[in-house]
């Protein structure tokens, strides 16, 4: 075994077969098949990418640049080329480095039972203080075709949490990434912007289109270094992709139990598919497929992100993300076990239209909107449909029981307007108004959102709406018998300024 001091000035290297990449060209220990302790410094110098991930006063290095780097031990270690399998994936305290010092992070690669198996850990280290960021285990990935008995991570239609059979990207929905995702949701650089266009945003994932790229320096070196998993820029857009699914938070990634790479690229364009299987609590787990030309290129299986609550009101959003945000606050906030678009464009003219769109958005193109006499939608097959225009847009629910939903803009009307419109409700917007804190006008067209909700399911407007809670995040919850009105003030970009939305399904 070699072992060589730590100091910046002793730094070993690995044997002349074995290439040196990024993060392994300084060997702190090597037992050749058994152990490897290799050294790398951090800072704005040697990696410009970290400009592009972080904020003003410090930088994040990027879970896609951390898993690079594991594989460069693995490779350094087994003496294998290419891409490894990556598996049982644990992510710790994010590596954050300070914009006016350097990090020094250690890759720790110790062999596993088989000559290509190893488990490696990437860690930050300073005088008497260690952090493990990364750990995994990585083995040789054998053919190179996909994995069989992998479920097909591709959205199904109507936002379900099950697999779908392979199906026609749906039409691109009218979302601009540049101003609706980096400006407003998740900050990156030039190097990192890679979403192009949205297929769907639900509250079961999304459908992405992303930009690949060809080699470029993602390192202070020329040629550009090697890498073995190929453009982290790409990797990192499937996680931040995810975060229009969640607008109101920020999605901390906790690991992975396998991730499967085809080959290095690179890629012109990929598309995204991000299911949601399940959740426990805070945490959600999903599944990532990508494809270029139709070829799955790379796949995510178990990929568990913990939901941090931002400190903001909802909003404003475009149409599509505010849609999932409904959903899951509504599942957190009543055990809303439905689904909830919120489709844009609406013309006067043509509202049972855009009512079949954004229906067959929520339970695929095959549901057929039926109205009954009194104007109801109604679609068979066991599903509650309602949907609501205003402000240019269409809201749509569907659940398995009896639902009602409405969709109203906060406008200002004085007291006496509002006494005849809600008659002897204005007491419950009063009441609203003073536990939350809002204006009368905000609190009274809850209300009638909540009334005009409860109307489509036959509640009639003389039965008594009692206040429940409210959230920090502007939901206010009431109800009325035996059945519960979830309501939610958000801020609708390119909208009015604030926008009532109101859902009533049984109370459980």
């Amino acid at each position: 075994m070699t072992t060589v001091d730590g100091s910046a000035t002793a730094y070993g290297i690995l044997p002349g077969a074995m290439t040196p990449a990024r993060f392994t060209a300084a060997v702190l220990t090597h037992d050749p098949g058994r152990l490897l302790v290799t050294a790398a410094t951090l800072g704005p110098a040697e990696d410009p990418y970290l400009d592009d991930h972080g904020d003003e006063a410090a930088l994040v290095f990027p879970t896609a640049c951390a898993l690079e780097a594991l594989a460069q031990a693995w490779c350094a270690i087994t003496g294998h080329d290419g891409p490894p399998v990556i598996e049982a994936v644990e992510f710790g305290e994010p590596l954050v480095v300070p914009r006016n010092r350097a990090v020094e992070v250690r890759l720790v690669a110790v062999a596993g039972p088989e000559p290509t198996t190893a488990r490696v850990t990437l860690r930050s280290t300073r005088p008497g203080y260690r952090v493990d960021h990364v750990r995994a285990r990585l083995r040789h990935r054998g053919t190179g075709a996909a994995p069989d008995g992998e479920p097909d991570a591709r959205l199904p239609a109507g936002g379900g949490l099950v697999a779908s059979a392979p199906r026609d990207e749906p039409p691109l929905l009218p979302t601009h990434p540049a101003r609706e995702v980096y400006d407003g949701l998740v900050r990156r650089g030039p190097r990192l912007r890679r979403l192009l266009s949205y297929h769907e945003i639900t509250a079961a994932g999304c459908v992405a289109e992303l930009a690949g790229a060809e080699a470029a320096w993602w390192f202070q070196a020329a040629p550009p270094e090697p890498l073995v998993l190929g453009d982290p820029g790409l990797r990192d857009a499937y996680l931040h992709a995810l975060q229009p699914w969640a607008p109101d938070a920020a999605l901390l990634p906790l690991g992975v139990d396998r991730i499967w790479v085809a080959g290095t690229g690179p890629y012109e364009q990929v598309t995204l598919h991000a299911v949601r299987r399940d959740r426990n609590r805070d945490v959600h787990r999903f599944d990532l497929e990508v494809r270029s030309r139709g070829r799955v290129v790379e796949r995510w299986t178990g990929l568990r992100l913990r939901l941090v609550p931002g400190d903001r009101p909802p909003g404003p959003w475009p149409a599509h993300v505010l849609g999932p945000y409904l959903r899951r606050r509504l599942t957190q906030l009543v055990g809303f076990d439905g689904t909830v678009v919120l489709e844009p464009g609406l013309h006067r003219d043509r509202r049972r239209q855009h009512t079949a769109l954004a229906v067959s958005r929520l339970l695929g193109p095959g549901a057929a909107v039926r109205y009954r006499p009194d104007g109801r939608p109604e679609v068979g097959g066991g599903w509650w449909v309602s949907a609501a225009h205003g402000s240019a847009s269409t809201l749509a629910v569907a659940a398995r029981t009896p639902v009602g939903c409405d969709i109203e803009p906060v406008v200002w009307r004085d007291r006496a307007e509002w006494h005849g419109l809600l008659g002897g409700h204005l007491a419950l917007a009063d009441l609203v108004a003073a536990e939350t804190g809002e204006p009368l006008s905000t609190s009274a067209t809850r209300v009638w959102s909540a009334l005009e909700s409860l109307h489509k399911v036959g509640v009639t407007a003389v039965t008594p709406l009692t206040l429940g809670r409210h959230t920090p995040d502007r939901w206010v919850l009431l109800s009325a018998g035996g059945w519960q009105a979830a309501t939610c003030v958000a801020g609708l970009r390119g909208g009015p300024e604030e926008l009532a939305v109101a859902v009533v399904s049984r109370a459980g």
